[in-house]
């Protein structure tokens, strides 16, 4: 019984700091302005595995949607009737 409540107690220990981690880079990652400063901070993330919660889902889903937007913002216009045309 005590062994088990010290590998929860572990196991638990282990899931946050990995979410404490994954948060803190999600900030700089959210922070970023443009492409290589998101590279940067990717490059942070954690190279073994990590436990996969649903707390850190959730903080890797909106890392996610920050980098895309990011990477939205600095892609180029295919449109035709965007910027200036010369008379």
């Amino acid at each position: 019984m005590r062994l088990a409540l010290v590998i929860c107690v572990a196991l638990c220990g282990c899931a946050d700091r990995e979410a404490t981690e994954l948060e803190r880079i999600k900030r700089q990652v959210c922070a970023c302005k443009d492409v290589k400063c998101v590279d940067a901070a990717m490059a942070q993330l954690p190279k073994r595995d990590v436990h996969a919660s649903h707390k850190s889902q959730g903080i890797a889903r909106e890392m996610l949607e920050c980098v895309a937007k990011v990477y939205a913002a600095e892609r180029p216009s295919t449109d035709p009737d965007s910027g200036s045309a010369a008379p």
